[in-house]
This record gives structure tokens, C-alpha cells and sequence, in this order.
């Protein structure tokens, strides 16, 4: 773990006073998870969520598993704490299942940016619970962000093929709930336990989440039912997973860092790099007022960026 510690602060020093490593780490986060939207999407339909859930037992656990033994701490965690840290990654995956389930259905470039703006029960916790300050310019600017999120995900037209199906909303609402929750308890397991211990815990809920899946459903597992996926499906799925845990990386340790106010919502801005890629190579479609949306969050991550 000291070599790592030395990294990250010679890292730090690098960057000098008018950056962040908390920033760097967010934005990087953005990247990641935009990416996995899009693996997410056009495997998800083919593969259904009950082989997703299986899948991330068989990609993630071991990733987390190889974060852990390097990134661990030798940090006391008391019961409580692990209690804590447990229940906010078991939320997260909830939270998971939820997204998977929204795009079976419905434009990743919607149901993404739906639940991507979990930011908004995430800040007001921070700010009630964690007592986090922000500055009037860092405050417009996340207002900005999550405008724009909200905004993305209104469809003018409910009449056109491409308009999200009730089915999909829900599901979206559902995973924009749940992440809201995780992102902020995870912020305080992680400033208890530390950002490397939390992988320990996210070995535990890739593990449990077929289970989880089948209690959500309120299904016993039995056969899968749908198409047979083929090998390339079953290898996109396990990339764009693999991509979501590159990120989770990034964000334990942007959370380490940094305040949860500042870092949920660049780390959300995600829904940026799906769209673009969704509208280029998936045919999704977007109206004008989708695009000043999208206008509006960079602004707001612009806003934030001239802060630090």
C-alpha cells in the first residue's frame, strides 16, 4: 500500500496548486463509466439481466478481489463501520440491477442520464449529514450539472419511437434512488474504513448479486429464458462491467480525496460520453433540446472547474 500512497502523493504534487487529484480522478471516472453505458446497452437486451448478474460474479469479483490485496489499509474497522460500508455497496448493486433493467427496454442515452442524476439526493445529503461547504460559484455550477442530467432525460415528443417506455422509467427512477443513497454512503464508509478496504466490501455484493437480482424480482433462479447469447455478447458484457469497476476504482479513491458534493457530481457527468457515442454509433436520436441540455452540463463542470 506505501508505494501506492507515495504514487498518489507525488501524483498530487505534479499537478500543482490549480488542479486537483480529486478532479482528475472524477473526470476519469466519467470516461469509464460513459463507456460501459454503451457495452451495457448493446449487450444487456441479448444476454437479459439474470445472465448480467451472473456475469458481474464472475468479471467484478475478481477485480475487486485484486484491488483489495493491493489497496487494502491496515485500518481498525469497527462493526459498525463494516456494517456500513457492506450496506452501501449492497445498495449499489441495487442500484446496478436497476440501470441493466432500464436499458433492456429503453435509450441508453435516457435511461443513463436519469439515473446519473443521483447527484441531487447525494448533495443535499452532504450537505445535511457530512455538514460539506461549497462556494457560490461551485454551487451554480453542480446546480448546472444536475439541471442538465434532469433535462437530458425529458422527452418532448412521449409519441415518438424513441421515447422511453413506463417500463424503462421506472427502472431508471428506481436506479437513480439507490445511487443516490450508495454514492453517499459510500463516501462516509470510505472516510471511516479508507478507499482501499472498500473494495473488500464490493467483493462481497458482485458476489451476492445473483441473489440479489432474484430477490428484487421476487423470482426463484431457474432457467434462463430468451435467446441463446453468443460469445461475442457474453464478451461485450464482461467489458463494459469491466470498465465499471476500472472506474469504481477511480471514484473510492476521488471520494478519498475529495468532497462528496464535488465529486458525485463530475463523476455523474458520465451521460455526457454515453450520448455521444449512442447518438454516433447506436443510431440513438436526440432532439435539440437534449443538446442544450448537454451544453448546460459542461458549462456547470466548467463552472466547477475554475473553483479549484
Amino acid at each position: 500500500m506505501q508505494p501506492v500512497l507515495r504514487e498518489i502523493q507525488s501524483l498530487r504534487i505534479h499537478l500543482g496548486d490549480n488542479m486537483e487529484l480529486w478532479f482528475i480522478l472524477a473526470i476519469t471516472v466519467a470516461f469509464f463509466w460513459g463507456s460501459a453505458g454503451i457495452f451495457a446497452k448493446v449487450s444487456t437486451p441479448k444476454l437479459g439481466v439474470a445472465r448480467v448478474a451472473l456475469l458481474i460474479t464472475i468479471v467484478e469479483a475478481p477485480m475487486y478481489c485484486v484491488a483489495f490485496y493491493f489497496w487494502h489499509e491496515n485500518n481498525p474497522i469497527t462493526l459498525a463501520d463494516g456494517i456500513l460500508a457492506a450496506s452501501s455497496c449492497l445498495i449499489g448493486i441495487m442500484g446496478y440491477m436497476c440501470f441493466f433493467e432500464s436499458v433492456m427496454d429503453g435509450q441508453v442515452a435516457i435511461a443513463g442520464t436519469i439515473s446519473a442524476a443521483y447527484p441531487a439526493l447525494t448533495v443535499v445529503g452532504a450537505l445535511i449529514i457530512l455538514s460539506e461547504a461549497l462556494t457560490a460559484i461551485q454551487a451554480v455550477g453542480i446546480v448546472a450539472i444536475i439541471g442538465g442530467v434532469i433535462a437530458l432525460s425529458y422527452e418532448p415528443n412521449p409519441a415518438s419511437k424513441h421515447a422511453m417506455t413506463r417500463r424503462s422509467l421506472v427502472f431508471s427512477f428506481l436506479a437513480f434512488g439507490f445511487w443516490g443513497l450508495w454514492s453517499l454512503t459510500s463516501k462516509m464508509a470510505i472516510d471511516r474504513i479508507g478507499a482501499g478496504n472498500i473494495f473488500g466490501f464490493y467483493i462481497l455484493s458482485s458476489l451476492m448479486a445473483p441473489l440479489i437480482y432474484g430477490s428484487l424480482r421476487k423470482v426463484r433462479p431457474g432457467p434462463l429464458k430468451g435467446d441463446n447469447p453468443t460469445r461475442a455478447v457474453w464478451l461485450l458484457g464482461g467489458i463494459g462491467l469491466a470498465l465499471n469497476v476500472t472506474g469504481a476504482y477511480a471514484y473510492s479513491f476521488a471520494l478519498g480525496e475529495g468532497s462528496a458534493s464535488l465529486v458525485v457530481p463530475i463523476s455523474s457527468s458520465y451521460p455526457l460520453i454515453t450520448i455521444v457515442i449512442a447518438v454516433a454509433l447506436l443510431r440513438e436520436r436526440l432532439v435539440k433540446f437534449h443538446f442544450a441540455a448537454l451544453g448546460v452540463v459542461v458549462v456547470g463542470l466548467v463552472m466547477i472547474g475554475l473553483t479549484l
